[in-house]
C-alpha cells in the first residue's frame, strides 16, 4: 500500500486560499481584491480542516496530535521570524523580548505572529467536544439528516454569533491592549469552530448530494451570486445596521465557500498546484519575510516603475496577482527542504519512516 490518498479538491481550495493569504499582504492589493477574498479565503480553510478530521475516543490523543502538527510548528516559526527580524528586518520593530511577550500572548493584532497556525490550534479544543457530543447524540437517536444536522449547525452558529456580538458590542478600552481581542484567540474560536462544524458535517452527511448538482450552469449561478454579493455593496457604498452586516457577512462567506467547492471538485489540479496546497502552513510561516524582501528591492531599484503599479488601481491588481504567484514558486524550495530534512517542524514524520510504513504495511 502507498502513501493515504490526498483528496485533491481540499488540496485546490488550500492553494487559492494561500495565494489569497499572500495577496492580501502585499502593497499592491487592492480594495477590490480585499472584498473578493475577504469572506472565504480564512473561512475555507478552517472549513477544509473540519472536513478532513476524524474523530478521537481519547482527547490526550488527539491534543497530542494537534500539539505536534500546530503548536509546535507555530512555536518554530514565530520564533525563528522574530529571531530574524531582530537580526535582518526592513520594518521597525520593539525589542526581543517585548515582542516575544506579545507573540506569547496571542493577541490578535499586538504582534501574533503565525497568528492563524495558533487560532485553528485553540480552535480545535472546542471542536472536538462539539463533534464527540454531535455523534454521540446521533447514535443514540436513529433520525433522519434534518433532526441530526440542523441543531448542530444552529448550535455552532449560535456560539460564533455571540463571539461576533462581543467584539462588536465590547468597549475597545476595557483591556490595556485597548482591543476587544483575547489571548489566544479566545474571542476568534468559536467562529473558526462554526466553519469547521459545517465541513465535517459536509463531508459527513451532504457531500454525495452535493456533487449530484454540480454542473456547469450551476458553478456559474453560485459564482455569479457571490460576485453580486461581495461587489454590489462595495460599489454602492452600503452601509448596513449592525446585525443586517454580520448576517449578510455570514451568507457571503458560505456562498463563497460553495462556489469554491463547487469549481475545485470540478478543475483538474496539477503537482505546483497540490504541492503549495499540501505545504500551506509553511507558506503561511515563511511568506512574509520573501515578500518584504522583494517590496523592499522594488523600492530601491525600480522605485518609479512600483510607484506608478502603486498609483494605479489596475496595475495593482494585476500586480498583486501575479507577485503572489511567483511568491508561491519561490517558497517551494524552502517548503522542499523543510519537508525532506526538517519534517518534523511541520508535524510530519520523516520519509524513510513514511517508506518504511508503507512497506510493512503492504506485506
Amino acid at each position: 500500500m502507498g502513501q493515504i490518498k490526498r483528496i485533491e479538491w481540499v488540496d485546490i481550495v488550500k492553494y487559492v486560499c494561500i495565494i489569497m493569504v499572500m495577496l492580501s499582504h502585499l502593497e499592491t492589493r487592492t480594495e477590490i481584491w480585499r472584498a473578493f477574498y475577504s469572506p472565504f479565503f480564512l473561512s475555507a480553510f478552517f472549513f477544509t480542516a473540519g472536513y478532513v478530521y476524524k474523530q478521537k475516543d481519547d482527547f490526550v490523543e488527539f491534543l497530542h496530535k494537534k500539539f505536534r502538527q500546530l503548536f509546535v510548528p507555530w512555536l518554530i516559526f514565530s520564533i525563528f521570524d522574530l529571531v530574524l527580524s531582530q537580526v535582518s528586518s526592513f520594518n521597525a520593530h520593539e525589542s526581543l523580548l517585548e515582542e516575544l511577550k506579545w507573540n506569547f500572548l496571542q493577541i490578535r493584532g499586538k504582534g501574533d505572529k503565525i497568528w492563524f497556525v495558533a487560532a485553528i490550534f485553540v480552535a480545535f479544543i472546542p471542536f472536538y467536544f462539539f463533534i464527540r457530543f454531535y455523534e454521540t447524540k446521533s447514535q443514540k437517536v436513529n433520525e433522519g439528516f434534518r433532526h441530526k444536522c440542523v441543531p448542530a449547525v444552529i448550535l455552532a452558529w449560535l456560539l460564533s454569533f455571540a463571539s461576533i456580538l462581543y467584539t462588536r458590542l465590547t468597549p475597545a478600552g476595557i483591556f490595556p491592549w485597548n482591543t476587544t481581542a483575547l489571548p489566544w484567540h479566545i474571542e476568534y474560536m468559536f467562529q473558526a469552530m462554526f466553519y469547521m462544524v459545517l465541513g465535517y458535517i459536509f463531508r459527513h452527511n451532504i457531500e454525495t448530494e452535493f456533487d449530484k448538482h454540480n454542473s456547469p450552469k450551476v458553478r456559474m449561478a453560485a459564482l455569479i451570486v457571490y460576485l453580486l454579493l461581495v461587489f454590489v455593496p462595495f460599489f454602492g457604498k452600503m452601509n448596513m445596521p449592525m446585525i443586517a452586516d454580520i448576517l449578510y457577512q455570514y451568507l457571503t462567506s458560505f456562498i463563497g465557500i460553495v462556489t469554491l467547492i463547487l469549481i475545485a471538485k470540478a478543475v483538474k489540479t496539477n503537482k505546483y498546484i497540490d504541492y503549495v496546497g499540501q505545504n500551506t502552513l509553511i507558506y503561511f510561516a515563511l511568506h512574509g519575510k520573501v515578500y518584504s524582501i522583494i517590496q523592499t528591492l522594488l523600492r530601491k531599484f525600480a522605485g518609479g516603475f512600483y510607484l506608478a503599479i502603486l498609483n494605479s488601481v489596475a496595475f495593482s491588481s494585476v500586480f498583486c496577482v501575479i507577485l503572489s504567484l511567483i511568491l508561491s514558486v519561490i517558497l517551494i524550495v524552502p517548503a522542499y527542504i523543510i519537508n525532506r530534512w526538517f519534517p518534523f517542524i511541520v508535524g510530519r514524520e520523516s520519509i524513510r519512516i513514511e517508506k518504511r510504513k508503507n512497506e510493512s504495511s503492504s506485506y
